[in-house]
């Protein structure tokens, strides 16, 4: 809107305007005179562009998308903290204290519960990450340190998976679900409600609501997490509870998660100079997940090889398998791929 008010515009309209019949031009003391005052009109002008913007939700960011969503009753997802339960081994009759501090790699985490080892209530505790985030989700068997001595500690691990982390929500995953929720018009418990109500919960990034999914008065919910992908049995109860609060009296609702359907993929390949099959494999990856998350019905092979020829070095291809098949793969609603092998070779270019 302002970007043609540049510091020259701005300068040669304000000697235009004084009305003196002397010499206006470069080196000359009015030149001199306008030259400071009009470089801070234009940078004024720069922002007031900026402040433009920033009244509209789809060009706005940070803390000033926040306030202009929240007219609206739409509120940032503000991410969680990963939890888990570890294993203290060590001396009999040794106390971890509620509040203990305890790190894997880099990843702190905080015991909440007192525990004695060899006590008879057991030597598990459960911990809580002190940050939110999806790296907080270990996997089962890590093996975690105290930040603080406590002699008579051995070892201290995890039987079971960290669950529960997640990030939060970015400024265009906020504008989208917003976007969403505008065009639904969800109202009075309607399929665009029970949308609108899983999206508010941490972890779950999209959701396909089916009515009378089995009879009348009964409605099912089916969660993704990011890239499309299931989420934790976590969100899953966390979202029925959010949604059991927010819904009308009556219906039957039943919360699950697609199962993901194992996917392999290989081919045969000749690479642009100065790319190596890591590289590729991993613009491949990236791209087929967008691909995925737009599925319905069907894996088009097709498709597939479109992707990974245009994929950033690949030069050309062969020997194309999904599955070890040719052939497009049918995919169930509550079913989503899942990419688990790639084995791509390469092939020397004569």
């Amino acid at each position: 809107m302002y970007s043609e008010q540049t510091y020259e515009v701005i300068k040669n309209r304000t000697l235009k305007n004084i009305n003196l019949d002397v010499y206006k031009g470069e080196g000359s003391f009015l030149n001199d005179m306008v030259s400071g005052n009009n470089f801070e009109l234009a940078k004024m002008y720069v922002e007031l562009s900026n402040i433009h913007k920033m009244a509209f939700i789809e060009d706005t960011y940070d803390q000033l998308l926040d306030k202009r969503v929240n007219e609206f009753g739409v509120y940032r997802k503000l991410g969680s903290e990963a939890t888990g339960e570890v294993e203290f081994i060590g001396d009999n009759g040794v106390e971890i204290a509620n509040g203990t501090i305890i790190s894997y790699k880099d990843l702190l985490f905080i015991v909440i519960k007192d525990v004695v080892i060899g006590d008879e209530e057991g030597n598990i505790s459960p911990v809580q990450a002190l940050e939110i985030g999806t790296k907080y989700n270990l996997p089962s068997d890590c093996e975690f340190k105290l930040n603080d001595t406590i002699f008579g500690v051995e070892k201290i691990t995890n039987i079971n998976k960290f669950s529960g982390g997640t990030e939060i929500e970015t400024d265009e995953e906020l504008r989208e679900r917003f976007f969403k929720i505008q065009k639904n018009q969800a109202t009075s418990g309607n399929k665009a409600h029970y949308e609108e109500w899983a999206l508010e919960v941490d972890g779950v990034y999209n959701a396909k609501i089916y009515p009378r999914w089995n009879g009348a008065g009964t409605v099912k919910v089916l969660l993704f997490g990011q890239n499309n992908q299931s989420v934790e049995e976590e969100i899953i109860n966390k979202c029925r509870e959010h949604i059991e609060e927010e819904m009308p009296i009556g219906p039957t609702l039943t919360v699950t998660t697609p199962v993901p359907i194992n996917i392999s993929i290989s081919a045969s390949m000749e690479l642009e100079g100065g790319y190596t099959l890591d590289m590729v494999k991993n613009s491949f990856l990236e791209n087929i997940n967008q691909y995925f998350r737009t599925i319905t019905g069907e894996i088009v092979y097709t498709k597939i090889l479109g992707i990974l020829i245009s994929t950033s070095g690949v030069h050309d291809l062969s020997n194309l398998l999904v599955n070890n098949s040719t052939d497009n793969i049918k995919i169930e609603d509550d079913k989503i791929p899942s990419v688990t092998t790639l084995n791509f070779s390469e092939v020397e270019v004569l």
